[in-house]
C-alpha cells in the first residue's frame, strides 16, 4: 500500500512539474478551439466516462494537427498521462513515451524532467536515446546511473562525456576565452582525459589566464595533473601564482617552483597562513630536489626535513643521492624508508577509519604488485562503487558488495593511489562508507 502511494505520488509530482514548466508568460494568440483542446486533454481522464482514453487520445492527436512544428502541444498529453500512469496500458504508457521524446531534446527541459521520470519508469532507455547530448545531460545521467545501482550505464555515461568535452573543445579551442578552456577539466582530472588536459595547456599557452574569475576547483585539478605528470606548456598558468585564492597556497607555490620563480615560491610559503604540513607535502620534497640542482644540499635536507616520511620524501632522496653522491644524510633517509616499501603509510582524507567520499596515499614501490581490498561499511540497497586509481590511471573498479579486491603491477618508484566513491551519497543523502582493508 505504501509503495502504490508512493508511486500515485512520483506520477502527480511529475504531472505537476510538467505544468510548471510549460506556463508561459506571455501567452500566443491561440485559436479558441486549442485552448479548448487542451483543457479536454487535461481533463479527459480525470472522468469515469468509458471513452475517456478515447477523448484523451482524439484530442491530442488534433492538438498536434492544429500546430505539428510545436512540441510543446504534446504537454497536456504528457501531463495528464503521468498523472494517471497507473492507469493506463502498455500501448499508452508507450504513447506517452513518445510525446515526451522530443521534448527531452531541449536542455532545459531534459535538466528539470529527467530525474522524475526515471524515478517513475526507472528505465534510462529513453534518456540514453532523447538526451541532449551536452556535458550537462551526461553528467546528470552519470550521477542517476551510479546512485541507483546502473553501473554499466553509468560506465557508458562516463565515457560519453569524456568523448563530448573532447569534442567541445575542438570545436572551440581557437575561441575558448580561458574561463571556459578551464570548465572543461573533468573532476577528476586522470589519464584517460590527457589528450584534453594537453590540449587546454596549449591553447592557454596563447591565451593565459589572467584574470582570477575561474573554477578554482578545475584549475586546481588541471595544475595538479599538470605538474604531477610534467605536463607542458604551463606559462599560460603563470598569472595564478600571483592571484591570492586562485588555487591553494601550496598549489601556487608548487607552480611557481616549476616555473623557475624560487623567490616567489618561498614567499607564497611564508606569507600562507595555511600552516597544515600535509598540503604542503609536495611542495616541500619538489623543493627540495630544485635546491639540489642548483647545488644547496643544506637547503635540500632542510626541505626534506620539513616533508618527515612519506613516500615521496624516499623519491627526492633518492633523486638528490644520485646528484650529490650520495650523501649519508640521504642515505640515512633513504635505509629508514625503504623499510616502508610497497606499503601506504597513512590515508588523507578519511571519515575517521573509513573512506567516505575519497582517499589517497603515496607508497613507494620496488617493483612488486600492489594490492588491497575495500570493503562495504554503510550502504542502501545499492552497493558502493569504488574506483581506484594508480597515478591518475584507472586501475580498478566496480561495486564494492560486500567487498572488492584490487591488484595492479607498479614500477619502481614512487605512486599516489586514490579511491574514489563513484557514490558518495544514498538516495536519502546518507554517506556510503568503506573501509580499506
Amino acid at each position: 500500500m505504501h509503495e502504490r502511494a508512493l508511486r500515485v505520488g512520483l506520477a502527480a509530482a511529475m504531472a505537476l512539474a510538467l505544468a510548471i514548466f510549460f506556463i508561459d508568460p506571455h501567452p500566443r494568440e491561440n485559436p479558441a478551439d486549442e485552448r479548448a483542446l487542451e483543457q479536454i486533454c487535461e481533463q479527459a481522464l480525470d472522468s469515469n466516462s468509458p471513452s475517456r482514453f478515447a477523448v484523451w487520445h482524439a484530442a491530442h492527436e488534433q492538438l498536434v494537427r492544429l500546430d505539428p512544428n510545436r512540441p510543446s502541444a504534446a504537454a497536456p498529453f504528457v501531463r495528464s498521462g503521468f498523472f494517471h500512469w497507473y492507469e493506463l496500458s502498455d500501448a499508452d504508457r508507450h504513447s506517452v513515451m513518445l510525446a515526451i521524446e522530443p521534448l527531452l531534446r531541449d536542455e532545459a527541459f531534459f535538466g528539470r524532467m529527467a530525474l522524475p521520470l526515471f524515478q517513475l519508469t526507472g528505465d534510462f532507455t529513453i534518456l540514453r536515446r532523447a538526451n541532449p547530448g551536452s556535458e550537462s545531460a551526461m553528467s546528470e545521467l552519470m550521477s542517476m546511473a551510479v546512485t541507483n545501482g546502473h553501473f554499466e550505464d553509468y560506465r557508458l555515461f562516463r565515457e560519453q562525456l569524456r568523448r563530448r568535452r573532447l569534442t567541445t573543445f575542438e570545436s572551440t579551442r581557437n575561441s575558448a576565452t580561458p574561463a571556459a578552456l578551464i570548465a572543461l577539466v573533468p573532476l577528476p582530472a586522470t589519464t584517460a582525459d590527457q589528450p584534453l588536459l594537453q590540449g587546454i595547456l596549449q591553447q592557454l599557452h596563447v591565451r593565459p589566464v589572467d584574470d582570477a574569475h575561474l573554477d578554482t576547483r578545475r584549475l586546481g585539478a588541471l595544475l595538479d595533473y599538470a605538474l604531477d605528470h610534467d605536463l607542458r606548456p604551463l606559462d599560460g598558468l603563470d598569472a595564478v601564482v600571483h592571484i591570492a585564492n586562485a588555487v591553494s597556497d601550496p598549489q601556487r607555490a608548487r607552480l611557481a617552483l616549476r616555473l623557475g620563480q624560487l623567490d616567489r615560491a618561498a614567499d607564497i610559503e611564508t606569507e600562507s597562513p595555511d600552516v597544515d604540513r600535509h598540503p604542503w607535502h609536495r611542495y616541500y620534497v619538489e623543493r627540495a630536489v630544485a635546491e639540489m640542482q642548483r647545488h644547496e644540499a643544506l637547503h635540500a635536507l632542510q626541505y626534506l626535513q620539513k616533508a618527515g616520511d612519506g613516500a615521496d620524501t624516499l623519491a627526492a632522496t633518492e633523486q638528490i643521492q644520485r646528484m650529490a653522491g650520495n650523501t649519508s644524510e640521504a642515505a640515512a633517509v633513504h635505509g629508514t624508508l625503504l623499510a616502508h616499501a610497497n606499503a601506504v603509510q597513512q590515508w588523507l582524507g578519511l571519515c575517521g577509519t573509513d573512506v567516505c567520499d575519497h582517499a589517497s596515499g603515496t607508497l613507494w614501490s620496488e617493483g612488486a604488485p600492489f594490492a588491497l581490498k575495500l570493503a562495504a561499511v554503510q550502504s542502501d540497497n545499492v552497493p558502493p562503487y569504488a574506483e581506484v586509481y594508480a597515478d591518475d590511471a584507472l586501475a580498478a573498479e566496480g561495486a564494492v558488495s560486500p567487498s572488492l579486491p584490487m591488484r595492479t603491477a607498479l614500477l619502481r618508484g614512487l605512486h599516489r593511489i586514490d579511491i574514489r566513491l563513484a557514490n558518495p551519497l544514498t538516495r536519502n543523502a546518507i554517506h556510503r562508507r568503506i573501509r580499506i582493508e
